[in-house]
């Protein structure tokens, strides 16, 4: 009832700001009717090899161009995303964040590098960063729903496509011409300084491609402990310790033009980051023998090659071919004191895809075949996983039909996995092998001029990882020991997804529903025990204790629903201004069916309210959220408190010759409120930075 009550104290002001906003903003002006009321930007899919209009695609679908990647200082993809309707993030300090959709983390969120596997360690565990500079890409889409069926039986959360600026898949506007863009700032917060910068150049028929960033950020601020529920003699630092991170990212690609369309690109990408794990460290002694915090930090380096094919109408029957083929050489060393543990990901994957149109009852579709092979290991006194070999095989078939107001899609994946350990000290460990069946099915019923109604259902299954088969061990950076099951086998989802869309006057809005229940849902639950291992090594620390809680991998029956809201309403209009309001609101509830308890780390409630103003060169945008108190924990889960951010960017543009520059200021956390997301492992010990200001330019040519 409380929530309910705050909810509707944020919502009144705002919901009477926007009726109220034609004549309090400007009463002395009237709003032009001459140019078309708002409408939904006319998005594209590129996951597919044919862009595809978003008003033509049964899931919910949302994309960041380059414009608005830039407006984020974050440097993490989980960081960037986080508060995007229905997105949260696993905010594991500076350096590792990944994004978290409609509750679901982890393999469940496919993150893909231009439509194939990242192919980094992130979704083995939270600590490791998702190896790709989010501020280089060139756009970013997130795809929730049963098309994700498409890009991975995993991908039952949703799918993350970033698409990189590495290939170039169109030539410059004129032969010799260069375009690019320039950008540095500074955050207060992190006394951080972030320099990137990407080029293009070329002829018609050919273009070549080089990317680059730098990014210094210190331990960042925050408003005041870092431990939730601190010891009473314990000073507030206000300082989050070990939340550096040090990245340097670059890139080189070329790409050959042929045939009104069709291209063929190479490229090579580097991305090396140094970051700390923070709310996490252990006693050592120094140099003097005095006791010190031993902090642990995590070396990564990324080393990619990528090719891309693409064929435009290469026959009367198919629309368009394409061809991804990326190889991935992934490291990365955590340390502590004198421990360490590398991490090792070295894998390739194959994916080609043919777009055909009309054929038999269809209208048009996709059909496609995907490989991908990687050798995981885990090397060092601290490694809870044994090395393994992962292989996946798939075809995978989209299609759709056109029946006037009616638009009806149906898909279907077939995937096998096998993963084969190798652990000398588990001998008898079993390989798992199993074939995934995914099936969906679709319709958009555009039943007046500006609105439509979309039903997608969907049966989906997810292969179990080698981490939630094989796991055992100590997980340092989480302070867990896990418990595998190589019994574990198929998690099979089955879900409904409801969506309305309308557009008119000067009015948008999308509200999303879904229900998605589990067999044998996979999760590590927490069994309320410790696990104590004692120091048997030599010196000062011999003897000493270190407990960890007992987490276990199991299969439960699991139910998720909840909703997705959003509304933009232009408030005014005229040749030189535009003022947007809008709305935005999701919510999750995810429950354990066999014994009637919360799953663990489900986002609570949030919503909104934002305001964009543009005049001339002048841009100035504000977002406030209410993040409300999440009390449905899990067993031998802590609360999470309610919080409310506020957000102010302001931006000034500037024309000159050859290109546009761009001043910025970017406030975060403004209240400077103590912000820990439920959606953390790590949020009693390691809250976000506090308030904090990031300035800067920005030049494109």
């Amino acid at each position: 009832m409380n929530t309910i009550k705050n909810y509707l104290r944020i919502c009144t002001p705002l919901c009477a700001c926007i009726l109220l906003s034609n004549t309090a903003l400007f009463s002395n002006e009237e709003p032009t009717n001459e140019e078309p009321a708002y409408q939904l930007e006319d998005f594209v899919v590129s996951a597919s090899p044919v862009a595809r209009s978003v008003d033509d695609f049964a899931s919910p679908f949302s994309a960041l161009d380059s414009e608005e990647i830039q407006q984020s200082s974050g440097s993490s993809i989980g960081e960037l995303l986080e508060g995007q309707p229905g997105v949260s993030s696993t905010s594991f300090g500076g350096g590792a964040s990944r994004p978290v959709i409609r509750g679901f983390d982890g393999a469940r969120v496919r993150v893909l590098d231009s439509g194939i596997e990242a192919l980094d360690a992130s979704s083995f565990s939270v600590d490791h960063a998702v190896a790709t500079e989010p501020l280089l890409l060139e756009r970013i889409e997130i795809l929730r729903g049963p098309s994700t069926l498409l890009y991975g039986s995993s991908a039952i959360g949703g799918v993350v496509n970033m698409i990189g600026r590495e290939i170039p898949r169109s030539p410059v506007s004129e032969a010799g011409e260069v375009e690019g863009g320039f950008k540095t700032s500074y955050d207060n917060g992190s006394s951080g300084e972030t320099t990137l910068g990407y080029i293009k150049a070329g002829s018609e028929d050919w273009a070549l491609s080089v990317t680059g960033l730098t990014r210094d950020n210190n331990d960042y601020e925050i408003p005041g402990h870092a431990e939730a529920a601190p010891h009473e003699d314990e000073e507030a630092t206000g300082i989050l310790e070990n939340s550096f991170v040090e990245t340097d990212s670059h890139s080189i690609g070329s790409t050959w033009f042929f045939n009104e369309g069709s291209y063929f690109g190479l490229s090579f990408s580097n991305f090396d980051s140094l970051y700390g794990v923070a709310g996490h460290e252990h006693e050592d002694d120094d140099e003097d023998g005095d006791e010190e915090e031993a902090p642990t930090i995590v070396d990564l380096e990324r080393k990619r090659y990528d090719a891309e094919l693409v064929l435009i109408e290469p026959l009367d029957w198919i629309k368009a071919a394409r061809v991804r083929f990326g190889v991935t050489d992934y490291m990365h060393t955590e340390s502590e004191g004198d421990h360490a543990t590398t991490y090792n990901n070295e894998g390739w994957e194959l994916r080609g895809e043919i777009a055909h149109g009309s054929f038999a009852s269809f209208d048009e579709g996709v059909v496609g075949i995907q490989f991908a092979d990687s050798d995981f290991s885990a090397i060092g006194e601290e490694a809870f996983t044994p090395e393994s070999n992962t292989k996946n095989q798939a075809i995978f078939i989209s299609e759709h039909i056109h029946n006037g107001d009616l638009h009806w899609e149906f898909g279907g994946r077939v995937e096998k996995q096998t993963v084969d350990p190798d652990d000398q000290e588990r001998p008898t460990l079993g390989s798992y092998s199993d074939t995934a069946l995914s099936l969906a099915a679709s319709a958009i019923w555009n039943f007046a001029e500006n609105q439509s109604l979309t039903l997608s259902l969907q049966r989906s299954q997810r292969h179990a990882n080698s981490t939630e088969l094989y796991a055992l061990g100590a997980h340092i950076a989480t302070d867990q020991y896990e418990f595998g099951d190589e019994n574990l086998g198929l998690e099979t989802a089955y879900g409904i997804d409801l969506r309305h869309n309308y557009s008119a006057g000067n009015w948008s809005t999308i509200v999303s529903a879904f229900y998605t229940t589990f067999d044998d849902y996979i999760y590590s639950q927490n069994l309320g025990t410790e696990t104590i291992i004692i120091n048997d090594e030599p010196g000062k620390h011999f003897g000493e204790e270190t407990r960890y809680d007992n987490y276990q991998f199991e299969a439960v029956d699991a139910l998720f629903w909840g909703f997705e809201a959003e509304a933009n309403y232009i408030a005014y209009k005229s040749e030189e201004s535009t003022v947007t309001l809008g709305l935005l609101a999701d919510y999750v509830r995810a429950t354990n069916e066999e014994d009637n308890t919360n799953l663990p780390r489900i986002t609570p409630m949030r919503v909104g309210g934002k305001l964009r103003i543009e005049n001339g060169p002048w841009m100035v945008s504000a977002l406030l959220r209410q993040n409300f108190k999440q009390t449905a924990n899990a067993n031998y889960e802590s609360e999470t408190g309610s919080f409310t951010e506020l957000q102010i960017d302001l931006s000034h543009s500037l024309e000159l010759e050859g290109g546009e520059l761009t001043l910025f200021a970017q406030g975060r956390n403004l209240l400077n409120e103590d912000v820990r997301r439920h959606t953390s492992f790590i949020k009693d010990k390691a809250p976000q930075p506090g308030r904090s200001v990031n300035v800067g330019l920005s030049y494109k040519f």
